[in-house]
């Protein structure tokens, strides 16, 4: 006991002409803090691409054995929808979606696909994304993004205060929009385009600051819509929303090798992408019952009616294209050859 006491004083003299450094290993509550990054959304806490993007923080977690913490804030909570794309950008925000119905002159070029009438519903939509893919992977690079995923939202129709089934109707309705590609289409039917955010809709509708709304009709649950609107019209304003998911890449840079990989391979064991196209898909056919259920009116205009709009909303084609130049027109060539027209 005697010479284990003495040895025990040797160690500590030894630890402390070393300056307290320890010659065992640090135990597990001295580990370094993890890497945090933070997700925005805009979506409601139940819808599913908080659903899905919290599955993939969670493997994250797990995998990286809590040496990254990804932190998914719901219903633009950490910025409203018009400051996600230049959150992702400047690195304010180092992982998140950019939106389609958000894009502005920032990335309006990789937007084809999402205008108006361009796709008829979400398998069509996802077959052209697969083509666009090195595409959209080179317009987001020069924004310094790195494309993860090209994830979806449902087809996009119309709430309204008022019955909406024929082109006529629209004539002089004020009309939420969420992007100048569906404010050109609200102008083009005969409609006052209004931009509100997203989180601004329920109160908008409420108080009649407008008499519509342009987004999917699953948001009539999640969201309540139904409160404050009575009527869901099945316009088919887009085919799908698409939702590409991205890295800041400076953030990404910035991570360890194995940190990469872990992001990657939660990516894959999650299934992220598809799980979110069959998520949409399983939503919107779900959610026109739903309607129903909650109380709204189900209208469908006629196809004569869907069409006539569809030959309207295409002067918003040309004036997407004006803006977007040389990337935009190789962009809907694309788009066009992908689409087999």
């Amino acid at each position: 006991m005697k010479t284990l006491t003495w040895l025990g004083g040797v160690v500590v003299s030894v630890t402390v002409m070393l300056g307290g450094a320890s010659l065992a290993p640090a135990p597990v509550g001295a580990q370094a803090k993890p890497i945090v990054w933070n997700l925005p959304h805009v979506a409601a806490p139940t819808y599913y691409h908080i659903l899905n993007y919290t599955a993939f923080a969670a493997k994250v977690k797990e995998k990286s054995q809590g040496r990254m913490e990804i932190r998914v804030h719901p219903a633009s909570s950490l910025y409203p929808s018009h400051e996600l794309i230049p959150a992702l950008v400047d690195g304010r925000a180092e992982i998140g979606p950019v939106v389609s119905g958000y894009l502005t002159d920032i990335l309006l070029e990789i937007g084809p696909l999402d205008l108006p009438f361009m796709t008829g519903g979400l398998e069509e939509h996802r077959k052209a994304a697969n083509q666009l893919r090195p595409f959209f992977t080179e317009m987001l690079a020069r924004r310094g993004l790195k494309l993860l995923a090209i994830n979806a939202w449902p087809t996009q129709q119309l709430f309204s205060l008022q019955p909406v089934r024929t082109v006529a109707d629209w004539k002089g309705k004020k009309i939420r929009v969420y992007g100048a590609d569906s404010a050109n289409t609200a102008r083009a039917l005969g409609a006052a385009p209004v931009s509100i955010g997203f989180g601004e809709v329920y109160t908008a509708l409420e108080k009649k600051t407008v008499d519509g709304a342009m987004t999917s009709a699953t948001n009539a649950e999640p969201m309540k819509f139904f409160e404050v609107s009575k009527f869901i019209n099945y316009w088919y304003l887009a085919g799908a929303g698409s939702e590409w998911f991205v890295a800041n890449q400076k953030a990404w840079d910035a991570l360890p090798k194995d940190l990469q990989q872990v992001v990657a391979d939660a990516l894959k064991e999650t299934r992220l992408e598809d799980k979110e196209w069959e998520d949409a898909a399983a939503w919107d056919a779900r959610a026109r019952q739903r309607c129903a259920e909650l109380g709204m009116t189900v209208i469908d205009p006629s196809r004569e009616e869907i069409e006539k709009a569809r030959k309207l909303a295409r002067s918003g084609w040309d004036i997407w294209l004006t803006r977007t130049g040389a990337d935009g027109k190789r962009g809907m060539e694309l788009a066009q050859k992908a689409l087999g027209r």
